[in-house]
């Protein structure tokens, strides 16, 4: 708070107080000054006055042509890694299609809920992530926590070209690597508004049933740490919650949008399926499917439909 203050040349007392104004009243002056002070691009500006104030920034917001935006992020640099990343995002490598293996692999242990003297458990998770390994599309299983149990070769795949980061990887804990990994947006389209706003909807839902978990309040402390995620989740989400309704938090059949490194698949869409059987679900966990949408030709304008063709609406 007290950098943000000093880059707005204002006390710590009076940002404090602009802080708390309700998102409805703060100005365009105010915004635009706090756009400035983050160094934040036009997308990331726009971006938030459309969580904040339900509108489009004013066009004084856009730099002069030609003038060159800030690549450096803001602050020192923090294990998470900057939320949304103003740098050139890092090309996939080279995708080759991973072996299957004539065993299946036993998923790793999950910190909870799992007891790890429960042999019955421990064997059904393994023939469920069998099962997860025979399926083509993109699958994983994580606990409460996001905290990945068993991803499948599909999953794996999708973000093969994902560079190392300590904290955010995509097997690790997907919240974690949706709203922290600085190449996340590589894979996840339009990933602000599609992938992390429903997941900081789903984890302050989660914090609002176990406020003393450890695990979910250091993933909030590191939001916190980022002043354009923090904005996002104080003031933009509570705004897109209210306008979304239920949706904001279930999110069965949402269609989002998905850059798969296969061409043969490239740039696309994916509908969330939460397949998860209720022995797993008692036990604290989550299996999401994304079912890869293939590229469908438009139908003419012309061309008259019988009485008997249904249509299919999408809800995502």
């Amino acid at each position: 708070m007290a950098d943000v203050a000093a880059r707005l040349e204002i006390s710590t007392g009076a940002y404090g107080s602009w802080e708390r104004t309700p998102a409805q009243e703060w100005t365009d002056d105010a915004l635009c000054a706090l756009v400035k002070a983050l160094e934040m691009t036009d997308q990331q500006g726009g971006w938030l006055f459309r969580l904040a104030v339900d509108r489009d920034p004013p066009q004084a917001l856009s730099r002069p042509p030609g003038a060159s935006r800030p690549t450096h992020p803001l602050g020192p640099a923090r294990p998470s890694g900057p939320a949304f990343p103003s740098g050139p995002v890092r090309p996939f490598g080279p995708v080759t299609a991973p072996a299957l293996p004539t065993v299946p692999v036993a998923p790793a242990r999950p910190a909870e809920p799992v007891d790890p003297a429960d042999p019955e458990t421990q064997a059904y998770l393994r023939d469920y992530a069998a099962m997860m390994d025979a399926v083509p599309m993109p699958s994983v299983l994580f606990d409460r926590r996001w905290e990945v149990t068993h991803a499948n070769h599909a999953f794996e795949a999708l973000f093969h070209g994902i560079a190392p980061h300590p904290t955010a990887m995509p097997g690790q804990n997907f919240l974690r690597f949706v709203l922290f990994h600085p190449d996340a947006g590589v894979v996840l389209g339009d990933r602000e508004t599609s992938w992390c706003l429903p997941l900081l909807a789903q984890l302050d839902a989660a914090l609002e049933c176990d406020s003393e978990d450890r695990v979910l309040q250091a993933i909030r402390d590191d939001i916190a740490d980022d002043p354009i995620m923090d904005a996002a989740y104080r003031s933009g989400l509570p705004h897109w919650m209210r306008a979304m309704g239920a949706a904001a938090v279930h999110h069965d059949g949402a269609v989002r949008p998905l850059n798969h490194p296969d061409p043969r698949w490239g740039r696309t869409e994916c509908r969330i399926v939460d397949e998860t059987p209720g022995t797993l679900q008692d036990r604290g966990f989550t299996r999401m499917t994304l079912v890869l949408r293939e590229a469908r030709a438009a139908v003419p304008p012309d061309v008259r439909r019988g009485k008997s063709h249904l249509r299919a609406v999408s809800s995502g």
